[in-house]
């Protein structure tokens, strides 16, 4: 269900942002999203579209892209990523089911996340934000 308020902030972000530019139509939103929240794509898509009816976005379609964070050890200096660590957030969504934390909260993954290298938890993670990297609209400002 973090689906459905992902796809309401989504489409609040570009409502807001057409709104501004005095944009009367939007053809595509492109987001990238983190590996790691294991959104389901296909939920958040019919989130979208049910939340767009009625709204400049209502023709748009919503394209999905997932990025594979990339982790910093602040103890070690180790740069590693999602495939090296990704037993340990098996680990944590088998152990916590659907309310998966990183699921409802990617920034949470130092907690979760141990370095390979040297075990610690006191890592950076790079792109954990969903990203709106593109809109098309239909017409010109």
């Amino acid at each position: 269900m973090h689906e459905w308020s992902v796809g309401e902030g989504i489409l609040r972000s570009v409502i807001d942002w057409a709104k501004e530019n005095n944009i009367n139509s939007v053809k595509r939103v492109k987001v990238a999203i983190p590996s790691f929240t294991f959104l389901e794509a296909d939920i958040l898509k019919e989130a979208y579209d049910t939340l767009k009816k009625g709204t400049i976005a209502e023709n748009s379609v919503l394209e999905i892209s997932f990025k594979d964070p990339v982790f910093k050890c602040r103890n070690c200096g180790n740069i590693f990523t999602i495939r090296e660590v990704i037993n340990e957030v098996e680990k944590v969504k088998d152990e916590f089911g659907e309310e998966y934390p990183l699921h409802l909260m990617s920034g949470l993954a130092p907690a979760f996340i141990k370095c390979p290298k040297c075990g610690s938890n006191d890592i950076e993670v790079s792109s954990q934000e969903i990203m709106i990297k593109g809109v098309e609209v239909n017409g010109t400002p």
